[in-house]
């Protein structure tokens, strides 16, 4: 229960009694709880005793259970999916077996199967523990190691990960919030760990990186962390009153044991000199004879005839990372020999992300088809528009990531002008992915010419003035450079936006030769600013005489 101490009234039982500020205060806190215990004497007195609250526990899922649910949204990854549902499964069913059990446990402290995560970024590994942790309803934290740093210096300390993760526990109370993840267990997964590993090309001791680590394998080992902000006055309080007593703090309601807490720690391990797969590559090139497991396979780009086609491999170097691997990249010893679990992801392909967006759940395109069925649109999507947005996203490298960056780039200019107009279905095939600014200036019975006039006088003030020849100009770039209309006027005319800066009004006439020469608004501009400058020089020339 959280009471506000107001200092008006600590202030008035100071004089009144002639006691210190400590003595006032905790005696307002014990008078405040005396009355609320009165209270709910009298409650019950009158109307009875409560009805008992039905007991929640986290439920009992098998690794299989676990796991069939993780590939109804996550595409792949099986390796790192089996191993996340084991983790899980026995941690969660260990910590209600010693909270039933009536026996002593034979067992003081169970190793939790703390698991690292290695794969390129955007390929699930923090997807898989969000939907983990809805699954099993336990209080779930996704942390970003880089907003942390070691304590005692400017920023989040790791003990705040703690607190954060009462923060999503239920409860009235942040007493009772604090019991939840004390009886019941949490989740943690600290992404980007990869960041605060130490770069062997510095000297010394670093705070944003191994003293991070240091932070985190206390927490994970098991600690005592007090459940409101230390710094913060009220936590000051608790714990004078508390040494004053000579007690145990780690017997306090106020501090909360990271035992029961199952830690996640993931990143790309990439880096721009000596990353991970490199190490791993370059321990296995030394081991002579040994025949490696890594995954590899061919992957054929296409020519324009069998003779161009060009081959490459790529290696999953990440499932063959182990201890001496990871400490080599910069994780301390003591960090990575308290994650017992190793796993990894693949490098999301282009029928991977056909998949995500076809066969999960919560697919992006069921996500865009809800977008427009609030404006009462139909929006139907192409299975050629499909395959086009996964060819996009795989040249980009950033995985699932990329595809709501792809659709966004095809649908923005839709999203903005069909709502509450007369139009009721739009259909996304692949010649609207390709040119989705003509398509909708089509459909709007709109010229692109017309409607790039009309959005420059709107940005700048300046209607611009475009020939026959000018438009024929443009379309013929637009067809012998494969791009839309809208995308060649933007591209020719991209330097015309310097109009504004040199105070032209009203019209302006665009002519062929205009977009012929590269740099034709530029040198404009720069005669402009030039005789501006001379003028204001004989000017001043002539009031100094």
């Amino acid at each position: 229960m959280k009471v506000q101490i107001p200092r008006e009234e600590i202030d008035q039982l100071i004089k009144q009694f002639e006691c210190t500020e400590a003595q006032a205060i905790k005696a307002y806190l014990d008078g405040k709880e005396a009355s609320r215990v009165s209270f709910e004497e009298e409650l019950r007195r009158q109307l009875g005793p409560k009805k008992e609250e039905e007991k929640w526990q986290v439920p009992i899922l098998t690794p299989r259970e676990i796991k069939t649910h993780l590939d109804k949204y996550v595409i792949g990854q099986e390796e790192y999916k089996k191993r996340l549902s084991i983790a899980a499964a026995f941690h969660f069913a260990i910590l209600r077996l010693l909270d039933e059990s009536t026996e002593e446990p034979s067992v003081k402290r169970f190793r939790k199967k703390n698991t690292i995560i290695a794969g390129p970024s955007g390929s699930g590994k923090t997807y898989c523990a969000e939907v983990l942790g809805d699954l099993l309803e336990v209080p779930t934290l996704i942390v970003d190691a880089t907003d942390y740093t070691e304590a005692g210096y400017v920023g989040k300390s790791a003990d705040d990960m703690i607190r954060e993760l009462i923060d999503v526990a239920p409860g009235h109370s942040r007493q009772e919030q604090a019991e939840f993840v004390n009886r019941y267990g949490g989740i943690i997964f600290i992404d980007e760990i990869d960041k605060k590993a130490k770069d062997r090309s510095l000297i010394g001791h670093d705070i944003s990186r191994e003293g991070f680590q240091r932070a985190v394998l206390k927490l994970i080992e098991r600690k005592y962390v007090p459940i409101d902000n230390p710094m913060s006055p009220a936590s000051h309080f608790k714990e004078t009153l508390i040494k004053g007593a000579g007690k145990d703090p780690r017997k306090q309601k106020n501090m909360l044991s990271t035992e029961r807490i199952l830690f996640i720690v993931g990143g790309s391990f990439q880096r721009p000199h000596n990353d991970l797969e490199s190490i791993v590559k370059d321990r296995i090139k030394h081991e002579g004879g040994r025949i490696r497991e890594d995954g590899s396979f061919m992957v054929t780009g296409f020519g324009s005839s069998d003779r161009e086609k060009k081959t490459r491999t790529i290696e999953n170097s990440y499932k063959e990372a182990n201890v001496e691997d990871y400490i080599r990249f910069g994780l301390i010893p003591e960090l990575v020999g308290r994650i017992p679990i190793r796993s990894h992801v693949n490098l999301l392909s282009k029928n991977d992300l056909v998949r995500i967006m076809r066969d999960t759940e919560d697919s992006i395109i069921q996500q865009y088809i809800l977008e427009f069925k609030a404006f009462g649109i139909d929006l139907k999507i192409d299975e050629s528009a499909i395959l086009y947005v996964a060819e996009k996203g795989e040249n980009q490298k950033t995985g699932a990531r990329a595809l709501v960056s792809v659709w966004e780039t095809i649908l923005t200019g839709f999203q903005f002008e069909l709502p509450g107009s007369h139009f009721k279905e739009l259909v996304v095939a692949e010649d609207l992915c390709r040119m989705p600014k003509d398509a909708l200036l089509e459909m709007l019975k709109r010229s692109p010419f017309l409607d790039y006039i009309e959005s420059f006088k709107r940005e700048y003030g300046i209607e611009l003035e475009l020939s026959e020849d000018v438009e024929a100009y443009v379309e013929k770039y637009a067809e012998d450079n494969k791009m839309e209309v809208s995308a060649a006027l933007k591209q020719l005319l991209k330097s015309a936006s310097t109009l504004n800066y040199m105070n032209i009004k009203g019209k302006f006439q665009v002519t062929v030769e205009m977009l012929e020469d590269n740099n034709y608004f530029n040198n404009l501009f720069t005669t402009w600013y030039q005789e501006q400058q001379g003028a204001q020089a004989t000017a001043a020339g002539g009031s100094a005489i």
